[in-house]
């Protein structure tokens, strides 16, 4: 079996389960680190970090405001937002092995962290966040945009993506509704989109002000 079957066969466990708990999915992502990159490439065919990121530049024109990148991985979102001109932005993930690929993609800072549970970041310390990939199967439900929203400063901007799989079964739908029913963000903008070409998944793509 070659690196990128083996790659692809971890995805599709993912992929197959809604109930991966965080233990197995530091397992998956520190067996996937090293050839993440070329299978989110040529088996997957990825894109949503550069499609969010695009979308994200629109309504941040400032490139030294304050950006976390929460789910960051490998730093594939770090490498578009270089290539923009951003310089301040810090990452976040659960996964070590991951992140240790990242330092070398522009990130001021990297930190270890759970968005299932209290991120390690104190309220209203970051401008805008983006939160791509990370809600998706087996991952991170609804109910934890809250706590991405509680590191935004009022009026800063939250950029995030939902696999289309998940969009409606996790209860994603609804609860991007209420925040916005109840005044906690205004959005911007949302989209369906190309996800993982390969795969043939299409995402929701979502940029929202903290109010």
């Amino acid at each position: 079996m070659n690196k990128g079957s083996k790659g692809l066969g971890l995805y599709d466990n993912l992929d197959l389960s809604a109930s991966q708990n965080d233990q197995e999915l530091l397992d998956v992502y520190k067996k996937w680190a090293s050839i993440y990159d070329k299978d989110n490439d040529d088996l997957l065919g990825t894109v949503s970090q550069p499609n969010s990121v695009q979308i994200f530049h629109k309504y941040l024109s400032d490139k030294n405001q304050k950006i976390i990148d929460v789910g960051c991985g490998t730093g594939l979102v770090g490498v578009e937002l270089s290539k923009l001109g951003y310089t301040n932005f810090d990452g976040i993930d659960i996964s070590k092995e991951m992140i240790d690929i990242a330092i070398d993609r522009g990130y001021r800072s990297l930190f270890l962290g759970n968005l299932n549970d209290s991120l390690p970041l104190e309220s209203n310390s970051y401008d805008a966040a983006l939160c791509v990939g990370v809600f998706t199967h087996g991952h991170v439900g609804p109910s934890r945009l809250i706590e991405l929203i509680r590191v935004i400063k009022p009026q800063g901007l939250l950029c995030f993506t939902v696999n289309e799989d998940v969009y409606e079964s996790y209860g994603f739908d609804k609860v991007i509704k209420e925040l916005e029913a109840k005044k906690v963000w205004k959005l911007l903008e949302s989209c369906k989109q190309e996800y993982m070409t390969k795969k043939n998944v299409m995402g929701f793509y979502y940029v929202a002000r903290i109010i």
